[in-house]
C-alpha cells in the first residue's frame, strides 16, 4: 500500500501533517530531528563550495560587482551551497519516486508495462558531482535498488506510507516496509538464516549518512497509526527491525547499494534519543527569544525599580505595549497613575488594551488609578 500525500512543506523545509481524527498539525520526524541537530559539518561544506565558486569564477564575480553591485556578487557566491543542496535533494526525490513506482508495479503483478517518472528537466545535463552527470548517478542508484530486490527478494507491504504517533503528536512518511524471506536478526546485529524478517527500510541517496538516521527509522517503527490510500486510519503494521538502504554509484558500492541493519540495543537507544529530541523541539518552540525578565539593582532606599514598559517585551502582553510607549508612558508607576478614561484617550488604545493593562499592572502588584488590585495572568 502507498499512503496519500498528507504533508505541508514550508519554504524553510519544515513539514507538518494534518492528523485526520482531530485536525491537529503534527511536525514531521525529519523536522524535529533537523530542529534539534546542529549539523555543524554543513558550515565547512557551504564555505568550501562558496570559496570554490569564487575562485573558479573570479572574473565573473568581478564583472557582477562592476555591472550590478557588490551584493549581486556576494549573492552569486553564497548561493553555491544552496544550489548544490537542492540539486542533490531533487535527484534523491526522483530516485525515491522511481523506487515507489517500481514497488507498486511489482506489487500489482499485472504484467502491464511500467511507466516510470521522468527525470525533471531542471536536472537534465547538470552535474551531480564533478564530472558525474545527474542522469548517470540516478541510473546507478536505481540499478542499485533493483540489485537489492534481486538479492533479497523482498515482499513489499508498504511504500511512502504516512504514519502518525498521536501520543507524541508527530508524523512522518516512511519509505518501505518489506519482509525479507529466509532471514532473522542475529544477536550480533546482522542477519542470520531464519523464517523471514519484516523491516522498516529508509532509502538514502546522499553520500554521507546523518547521525540522526537511526532515530528517524526507530520513530517510524513505533508510530501508532498509518494512513491508507482511501484515507482510512489503521494500526501501524508491526516490524521487527529498521534498516537503511543506501543507494550510491557503483564506484562507491559494488552493487550500487548497502543494506545496514538497525536492531536491538541500537534501535532502542535511537528511540530514546528521538523522544528526547521531541521534548527539546517542543520546549524550544515554546521558549521566547528573550531569555528572561529584565531586573534592576536596589535603590538607595532599599526598594527595587519596577520594570519599564519597554522591558516587558516578549512576556505575553502582545500589542498593548507599543501604543503606550509611543504615547510617552515609560514605566509602570506612570501607568498606574492613570485611569481607564485617560488610557482610552490614547491613540490606538481600546477596551481590550485597557484590560491588558490591568493584567500587566496586576502582575506587578499595581492597579489603575481608582481601581483595586485584580488578578493578573501570572497568578
Amino acid at each position: 500500500m502507498s499512503g496519500p500525500k498528507a504533508a505541508d512543506t514550508k519554504t524553510d523545509g519544515s513539514r507538518t501533517y494534518i492528523y485526520p481524527p482531530t485536525g491537529e498539525k503534527f511536525p514531521s520526524v525529519t523536522t524535529i530531528l533537523s530542529g534539534t541537530d546542529g549539523k555543524r559539518y554543513l558550515i565547512d561544506w557551504s564555505a568550501k563550495l562558496a570559496a570554490e565558486r569564487a575562485v573558479d569564477n573570479i572574473e565573473h564575480v568581478a564583472r557582477l560587482k562592476v555591472i550590478k553591485d557588490r551584493q549581486a556578487a556576494v549573492d552569486y557566491v553564497k548561493e553555491a551551497a544552496r544550489e548544490a543542496r537542492e540539486l542533490k535533494a531533487d535527484a534523491g526525490s526522483y530516485v525515491h519516486d522511481v523506487v515507489e513506482a517500481l514497488i507498486l508495479w511489482g506489487a500489482g503483478r499485472s504484467g502491464a508495462e511500467i511507466i516510470l517518472p521522468v527525470l525533471p528537466e531542471r536536472l537534465a545535463g547538470a552535474d551531480y558531482e564533478e564530472d558525474l552527470p545527474v542522469e548517470g548517478v540516478t541510473d546507478w542508484m536505481i540499478e542499485g535498488f533493483l540489485n537489492f530486490v534481486a538479492d533479497y527478494k523482498p515482499i513489499f507491504q508498504a511504500s511512502e506510507m504516512t504514519t502518525f504517533n498521536p501520543d507524541l503528536k508527530v508524523a512522518g512518511t516512511l519509505d518501505i516496509i518489506a519482509t525479507l524471506p529466509g532471514l532473522a536478526v542475529g544477536r550480533a546485529g546482522r542477519f542470520v538464516p531464519g523464517a523471514g524478517v519484516t523491516s522498516c527500510v529508509d532509502v538514502k541517496t546522499g553520500k554521507h549518512l546523518d547521525a540522526t538516521v537511526p532515530e528517524q527509522i526507530s520513530s517510524y517503527r513505533r508510530m501508532k497509526q498509518a494512513l491508507l490510500p482511501m484515507g482510512q486510519i489503521v494500526p501501524m503494521p508491526p516490524t521487527e527491525c529498521g534498516a537503511v538502504l543506501h543507494l550510491r554509484p557503483k564506484h562507491e558500492y559494488e552493487r550500487g547499494y548497502r543494506l545496514m541493519l538497525i536492531a536491538g540495543e541500537k534501535d532502542a537507544a535511537a528511540w530514546n534519543r528521538f523522544r528526547r529530541a521531541v521534548e527539546i523541539f517542543r520546549g524550544r518552540a515554546e521558549t521566547k527569544a528573550k531569555p528572561g525578565k529584565v531586573c534592576y539593582p536596589l535603590r538607595a532606599d532599599g526598594t527595587i525599580q519596577q520594570p519599564r514598559l519597554a522591558d516587558l517585551d516578549g512576556e505575553g502582553y502582545g500589542r498593548a505595549l507599543s501604543p503606550l510607549i509611543k504615547a510617552g508612558i515609560d514605566d509602570l508607576e506612570q501607568l498606574a497613575a492613570m485611569n481607564a478614561g485617560q488610557l482610552l484617550a490614547i491613540k490606538f488604545v481600546g477596551g481590550k488594551t485597557v484590560e491588558t493593562v490591568r493584567v500587566i499592572l496586576a502582575d506587578h502588584g499595581l492597579h489603575l488609578l481608582g481601581e483595586g488590585v485584580s488578578v493578573g495572568k501570572a497568578a
